[in-house]
């Protein structure tokens, strides 16, 4: 029986199981106790059933057949746990949508672990395992033979052996290949190793210019997965056209075309010429006919660019795909814009003024150190990005990189955004501006897409 199989005899198990919950807790006591020397329930947190959409997840915790049931599967309940902050991958969970791998190396007394997979023709999703004796192991980003035209996301590696991790490769104009290799290093950190403090005299400004070199890490394990996609996922997916037209904010947009796939949907969006101000984000959801509602995507990658100009066209929501509807309204509530006139701030450092800035962002302070300019803001609570690029430019137009930007948030105030310019001691700055201003329909501008 192959892992597929394997994994979907078990889920149709643990579907038929719930009309004759009248006497389960009776029969499952009864074979647990028979069952006791070979197996173990291991049980999770209540907390985290709230937020996870599978029913086999509660009966799995809360019944020891189901718990024996899992036995041949050893981490579904923790990939239903590690997707339970995505509705999209939790419903691919909850419909069998997920390609088991279970391939695992041993170096140097760590072993790592591909337990799953979840792929269609734009993402893929990889689910790790790191066990060895210490008290933490991170994975660096791999590295992809052949090389990956994508771009790749991780978690916080930083985490307990055993713990469910992930890598995620997100697609723009090419399609998820048939396989790739994939090899990522793994670093551990025994109970009470901590980074060396910042020295005290040094301030955050100071910090930020000059940044202090951390100590090198160790690394314990190198391993190498060849990884092969089943056809029947990387196949999956939908294309609309669309080509409506509409107005917003004065600006004249169309969406040209729908992408609704297992783990995402994109809206493509592209503006006229003649438009005053590029489009650089969206607040929007979709509708369907029974008025189930997908929200935007707020963990992960929200948008993608243009090649040619500074705004983004492939904008990205919860999938609809395993809702099966018949029909979806897209419902556009608001909108974010760099105007062509404002793409760069000037900021007059000796003075502290700027022309203008970004909505929401105030200059508090630009302060000069040995190592270069400090620059610090005032952002707005509900910003959710930084207002700059790391990129700034001198009065020659020659770009200068800042390599980190800091925030500072105390509670019930603004947040402060501490921006340093490494080895600069000009006295103006122009600094690439990611948006300029937002608004807000008073009435959702609504488009047919399916």
């Amino acid at each position: 029986m192959t892992r597929n199989e394997e994994y979907r005899q078990l889920l149709e198990q643990l579907d038929k199981t719930p009309p004759a919950l009248e006497y389960t807790l009776q029969r499952a006591q009864t074979r647990e106790k028979a069952c006791r020397r070979k197996w173990r329930l291991l049980g999770v947190p209540a907390g985290s059933l709230a937020i996870c959409f599978t029913a086999f997840v509660l009966l799995v915790n809360l019944f020891p057949t189901f718990a024996y049931a899992c036995g041949g599967v050893p981490v579904l309940r923790e990939l239903a746990k590690a997707v339970a902050w995505s509705p999209s991958l939790s419903a691919a969970v909850e419909n069998q949508y997920v390609q088991p791998i279970r391939m695992s190396q041993t170096e140097n007394g760590i072993t790592a672990t591909v337990e799953y997979v979840i792929v269609d023709q734009k993402q893929v999703n990889i689910f790790f395992t790191l066990e060895g004796e210490y008290a933490y192991l991170s994975a660096d980003m791999p590295i992809f033979s052949p090389v990956q035209r994508c771009s790749v996301l991780g978690a916080d590696f930083r985490q307990p052996p055993g713990t469910l991790l992930r890598f995620t490769l997100d697609y723009g104009e090419g399609n998820v290949p048939d396989g790739f290799t994939m090899t990522f290093p793994v670093f551990g950190e025994q109970s009470g190793e901590q980074n060396a403090p910042v020295p005290l005299e040094r301030s955050y400004e100071e910090d930020l210019l000059s940044p202090e070199k951390e100590p090198e890490r160790e690394m314990l394990a190198e391993f190498t997965f060849d990884l092969r996609f089943d056809p029947t996922y990387t196949d999956q997916g939908e294309r609309i056209s669309v080509q409506e037209e509409f107005t917003l904010d004065g600006q004249t947009l169309t969406v040209t075309e729908a992408e609704v796939y297992p783990t995402h949907v994109r809206i493509y969006v592209i503006g006229a010429e003649k438009n005053t101000a590029w489009l650089k984000g969206l607040e929007f959801y979709l509708e369907d006919e029974q008025g189930n509602r997908f929200e935007a995507i707020s963990n992960g990658i929200v948008a993608s660019g243009d090649k040619d100009t500074p705004a983004n066209v492939s904008f990205r929501l919860e999938s609809t795909y395993f809702s099966r509807s018949e029909h979806l309204t897209l419902h556009i509530t608001g909108a974010e814009w760099l105007d062509k006139a404002h793409q760069r701030v000037e900021i007059d450092l000796n003075n502290q003024t700027a022309p203008w800035l970004p909505e929401g962002v105030e200059l508090l302070e630009a302060k000069e150190y040995p190592d270069g300019w400090s620059l610090r803001f005032a952002v707005e609570e509900g910003i959710r990005r930084q207002p700059f690029s790391m990129t700034f430019y001198d009065e020659n137009e020659q770009p200068h990189e800042m390599g980190s930007q800091g925030f500072s948030v105390l509670e019930g105030e603004d947040s402060a955004l501490h921006i340093p310019l490494p080895d600069y001691h000009e006295d103006r700055v122009w600094l690439e501006a990611y948006y300029s201003r937002s608004t807000q329909e008073p009435q959702p501008v609504s488009i047919p897409i399916k």
